[in-house]
């Protein structure tokens, strides 16, 4: 396991955003994705064990928007809640948006809040520098993928490639800086993560892929995706 050295989190604490706005129109009438039970626990709890397990002093926000009280009612101590009211008209750009809004920091790490993650996933990201997770999972073949370039940083990311993205992120220094840039112009409300990094790309900015098949990560989507998050967990 690639346990990578962390910053002293009492001078540097990590910012963590669970981004857990969306309807899932697919799965709507389960309610909200992040209190889905895996295993007698919610995907929601589970995060938040495995993000206070690394990082016991992290800065949590959860930003929520489809039946956000719901969602809100169910964390305990200090984590921020927020709210995307117009989470139906935006995407997860603008929830991002909002949480970084809210508090100053030089350090985030971005998840979904629909995912489902084996035990210490998020030990394997690399923290010295801006990084994303990506294996290949034919299971979660409609997922985003990544283009590598032999640097091992992304070159790209689309639909349709066999490496696919986490859809979690660890930004830093200046690649944070543009990224909070992006994420804050109000015309890209509507854009994926995913389309985002593509712009910090675009825009000169190096973003490490830690590809480890071992780290497997679960999008859920649809009916079939809690099967096969219970078989990780």
């Amino acid at each position: 396991m690639a346990n990578h050295k962390i910053r002293n989190e009492e001078d540097d604490p990590i910012t963590v955003i669970i981004a857990a706005a969306g309807a899932g129109r697919r799965m709507r009438s389960y309610g909200p994705k992040p209190l889905l039970t895996i295993k007698g626990k919610t995907i929601l709890s589970r995060q938040l064990e495995e993000i206070q397990t690394k990082f016991p002093k992290a800065n949590i926000i959860l930003v929520c928007g489809f039946e956000a009280d719901k969602v809100m009612d169910r964390v305990r101590g200090n984590i921020i809640t927020l709210e995307n009211e117009n989470y139906q008209d935006t995407n997860i750009t603008r929830s991002v948006s909002i949480a970084l809004r809210a508090i100053s920091t030089d350090r985030v790490l971005v998840i979904c809040g629909d995912l489902v993650f084996s035990k210490g996933a998020l030990n394997y990201l690399d923290y010295d520098m801006s990084s994303i997770l990506a294996n290949k999972d034919e299971r979660q073949s409609s997922e985003v993928g990544c283009i590598i370039n032999q640097d091992g940083n992304i070159e790209n990311m689309m639909y349709d490639l066999d490496l696919k993205w986490s859809q979690v992120i660890y930004l830093q220094g200046g690649v944070l800086k543009v990224f909070k840039k992006l994420v804050f112009d109000r015309s890209n409300k509507k854009l994926f993560l995913f389309e985002i990094i593509n712009k910090l790309i675009d825009s000169g900015c190096k973003i490490k892929c830690i590809e480890n098949d071992s780290v497997q990560v679960v999008d859920v989507d649809v009916s079939k995706d809690i099967i096969i998050a219970e078989d990780i967990v």
